[in-house]
């Protein structure tokens, strides 16, 4: 009993531990550093309160009753959407990758109904980041000043989420570019809610020694260290453009290689729309009939703008 009750104590000071190593052994960078501290505090704590109430939930309501009776049953389920809605209200609310975590545990087949039905209404936006940090994102990434390579550039993002946002441009030979570019510092972020992540996950595993979540959490990091790395993307965009070169209906944006790097995607800009986007096929005079029976009406693509808007 003792354990427990010094297992929530212990937990904190591991996470302010894992937090101030971080924070020590990750340059500060443009004085990004003890905001991004500060950040990371409030987010670690937040994931600790939550995680905490649900296993103390679990762990008092289904007390006393026979596992696999009606009573626990129903019991069990009630438990899983509570926990499941204050996960929700966590994802929320620390935003970037607890969205991805609540996205990705919501695609897992052995994960309870509740969770999956909860967590799938998450949308993967953000509040854009300040123009001048992605003009300094751009520049070193790219080595260059940013009026030197672009034309214009619109100061604005067409698209912003969890990972990056999205910016127009246009460069000196006049091809209009869409821009993806990854928010400054989110690397070392991930590390430290990854960090946090493991921590609860092992939390959990002392309370209820049934469930592991390591697996998953591993999965998870590896999946996130590809998504932050928009060369992958690149690669996988003209893999499809190949997959695709000889159907007419699919358009898949050209890639600018020597705009492109881990942090940074440059792509030819495509307008389109969705496949489910009835008013718009109305107004182009386009059957939906039409559409559902065209062969990769059933892939969900109409116009293929792997035009990377959905994954950033």
């Amino acid at each position: 009993m003792l354990r427990r009750r010094r297992a929530p104590l212990l937990l904190a000071a591991a996470a302010g531990a894992a937090l101030a190593t971080t924070s020590a052994t990750s340059p500060s960078a443009d004085g990004l550093g003890v905001a991004s501290t500060f950040h990371g505090v409030a987010r670690s704590s937040r994931a600790i309160y939550t995680i905490g109430f649900v296993v103390v939930d679990y762990k008092y309501s289904l007390r006393g009753l026979v596992p696999g009776s009606a009573d626990y049953r129903g019991k069990l389920s009630e438990v899983h959407l509570r926990s499941a809605k204050k996960l929700l209200r966590l994802c929320e609310a620390n935003r970037g990758f607890y969205v991805k975590a609540g996205q990705f545990v919501s695609s897992l087949r052995q994960v309870p109904k509740e969770y999956i039905s909860t967590l799938s209404c998450l949308q993967d936006q953000a509040t854009p980041c300040k123009y001048q940090d992605i003009k300094i994102v751009i520049e070193q990434n790219l080595g260059r000043d940013l009026h030197g390579i672009f034309l214009e550039f619109d100061e604005h993002p067409i698209a912003a989420a969890s990972i990056a946002q999205v910016h127009r441009g246009r460069l000196n030979n006049n091809q209009e570019v869409a821009v993806k570019v990854q928010y400054p510092g989110l690397e070392r972020r991930m590390k430290l809610d990854i960090m946090t992540m493991s921590l609860l996950s092992k939390y959990v595993s002392l309370i209820f020694p049934d469930y592991r979540f390591e697996k998953i959490l591993l999965e998870f990091e590896r999946t996130m260290s590809m998504e932050l790395d928009f060369t992958q993307e690149a690669k996988n965009s003209e893999r499809t453009t190949s997959c695709f070169r000889k159907n007419d209906v699919v358009k898949v944006p050209h890639v600018f290689w020597e705009l492109t790097t881990k942090e940074v995607l440059t792509m030819e800009f495509c307008t389109g729309h969705k496949v489910d986007d009835l008013d718009f096929l109305r107004k182009a005079d386009i059957s939906p009939t039409k559409v559902v029976l065209r062969p990769i009406a059933k892939m969900n693509v109409f116009i293929v703008q792997v035009m990377f808007l959905r994954t950033c």
